[in-house]
């Protein structure tokens, strides 16, 4: 797996997760704050553990909802080896690390549970017996913060990268045009 730097900036690079911000989308309007350090996020990135490294993967590059990876099916991500995610209400083009990570899980997955009839990407030893998602303790246990604040952070620096934008994020991150001009106004500032 190609080790993630932390590093200052934006300028749109796919190989790494941008810098957390936080207040986003809050009642009150808070304006986003830069992270001092993106440590935790490379650290989980790079984790030994092929289902954390995929999970936060897919949350700081592409900002799914705690709920779409829950529901997150193998057939989905077998289908994006060739071309989008597809998820309800978006298409994701996955970024090469993310693609690296879910495809060290996938093998951990064939290899700890080949005869498993749980359709869902993230499985546990408990999830495999069924065909249930994995439970939202599990999730939040695999990510180095909130899901919220990292996938407002993602969207945040998208909106800077894309210029503000609202169409791009609605279309980017399955948003509505209220909750996107929410981000493009803290975005800006």
């Amino acid at each position: 797996m190609e080790p993630i730097q932390p590093q200052p900036g934006n300028s749109g690079d796919a190989r790494r997760p941008r810098g957390r911000t936080t207040g986003v989308g809050l009642s009150g309007g808070s304006i986003p704050l830069p992270a001092a350090d993106l440590a935790p996020i490379c650290q989980v990135l790079a984790s030994p553990d092929p289902a954390r490294a995929a999970v936060t993967a897919l949350l700081v590059f592409h900002a799914l909802r705690a709920g779409e990876l829950r529901r997150l099916t193998l057939d989905q991500v077998l289908a994006a080896r060739t071309g989008p995610l597809r998820l309800p209400g978006r298409t994701v083009l996955l970024a090469e690390p993310v693609r690296v990570r879910l495809g060290a899980y996938l093998a951990h997955r064939s290899h700890r549970w080949p005869g498993t009839a749980n359709p869902h990407l993230f499985i546990t030893r408990r999830s495999a017996l069924s065909t249930t998602p994995v439970s939202r303790a599990w999730l939040y246990r695999q990510y180095p913060d909130s899901a919220h604040v990292l996938r407002s952070d993602r969207i945040v620096d998208e909106v800077r990268a894309a210029g503000g934008d609202a169409l791009l994020i609605c279309e980017l991150f399955g948003l509505g045009i209220k909750a996107a001009t929410r981000y493009t106004a803290a975005g800006g500032k």
